[in-house]
């Protein structure tokens, strides 16, 4: 620029050189429109992750009574392989036992007042169907007396005769009312004992079955991994006492695994579906495979453990006949996106 200012200062001194002045400006101005910067790759995303299964069994504190919380009395110990059928899990039965006892009871009592109240009953419907006939035979008898005529008896004797018709049949219609109360009230009796009986017998089904519920048993065959605590980020153990719902222990199946990682809000935009990244095991980290992108999650999440921020998690497919290493789920995983690269001109 130095020596274009000098052309043009000289130029106005010898105007032959002022043509060649202006040329070399102009080619001087087109040089920096044209210019860009060369192409850039920016810095690797690393996330991290772990070697997961695709199909797996998780096991949580059910829900199996009136506690919102139950302490793991057994665990199979973590890395076992489980087979289909075989107890992993088995939690504190003690107070769900003691309820079990309280309701066996309640379903003896309900069952026993059941009885002795049928019987109640039964004998008074018996005597309340005596009464009835005892009152019917006792109209008859005084619809008897009441029919002789007036002319072959006494005037005042015929007026007691119909006087009696008239007290007997309505001893009867009481009799008759008090059969009906008796009836209807057996059949009440009836319905509320078996209500009972019923609940009774429901509770008692509801709480063997929580009995079964706090004993988790594999349905595949796989390691068992112990899960941590979303807030002190300690591994569950015998001893702990946790609350309904809470994930302590996974089984994954070993016949197809991949690699679950996770990406910060802020980087969710850096990952593609099919991008393809380096994995390298914590482990081993001598020893580099590849992989690609399968998944990425629709709604971030948080995890406690890692501060306020929200997470996505991201599927990754490798080859395993590839790697010629011994994969486990729960190993740690590095994994490196390498991004494309930008021109910005």
């Amino acid at each position: 620029m130095v020596r274009l200012l000098r052309l043009k200062i000289e130029a106005k001194m010898q105007p032959k050189h002022f043509a060649v002045a202006l040329s070399l400006l102009l080619m001087s101005c087109l040089s920096l429109f044209t210019y860009s910067e060369p192409a850039y790759a920016e810095p690797s995303l690393l996330l991290t992750g772990k070697i997961a299964s695709v199909e797996s069994q998780t096991f949580t504190v059910p829900k199996a009574g009136d506690a919102w919380r139950y302490q793991i009395q057994w665990l199979l110990p973590e890395g076992t392989l489980a087979t289909a059928g075989q107890s992993v899990v088995i939690f504190d039965k003690s107070q769900i036992a003691n309820q079990i006892e309280q309701l066996e009871a309640s379903l003896l009592r309900v069952t026993a007042q059941e009885q002795s109240t049928a019987i109640e009953l039964k004998a008074a419907v018996l005597q309340a169907q005596f009464n009835l006939k005892q009152h019917r035979l006792e109209v008859e008898k005084a619809q008897l007396d009441a029919d002789v005529p007036a002319e072959y008896i006494a005037a005042k004797e015929y007026a007691e005769n119909q006087f009696k018709l008239l007290q007997a049949k309505s001893e009867q219609t009481k009799a008759r009312q008090a059969l009906a109360e008796v009836l209807e009230k057996q059949l009440a009796s009836r319905q509320q004992l078996a209500i009972d009986k019923q609940k009774a017998k429901l509770e008692l089904s509801q709480a063997l079955r929580g009995l079964e519920q706090l004993e988790l048993k594999a349905q595949i065959s796989g390691p068992v991994l112990y899960e941590r605590d979303p807030w002190s980020e300690k591994k569950y153990g015998v001893g702990d006492t946790v609350q309904i719902g809470r994930q302590i222990a996974t089984i994954p199946a070993l016949d197809r695994l991949e690699v679950a990682a996770w990406v910060n809000e802020i980087d969710v935009d850096r990952v593609k579906l099919k991008q393809a990244v380096t994995l390298r095991l914590d482990s081993q980290p001598d020893i580099t495979f590849l992989g690609s992108i399968n998944s990425i999650g629709k709604q971030a999440i948080t995890q406690p453990a890692w501060g306020r921020s929200k997470w996505f998690k991201v599927g990754i497919d490798f080859n395993l006949a590839s790697t010629n290493i011994a994969l486990v789920p729960g190993m740690s995983v590095l994994v490196t996106a390498q991004e494309s690269t930008h021109d910005e001109g």
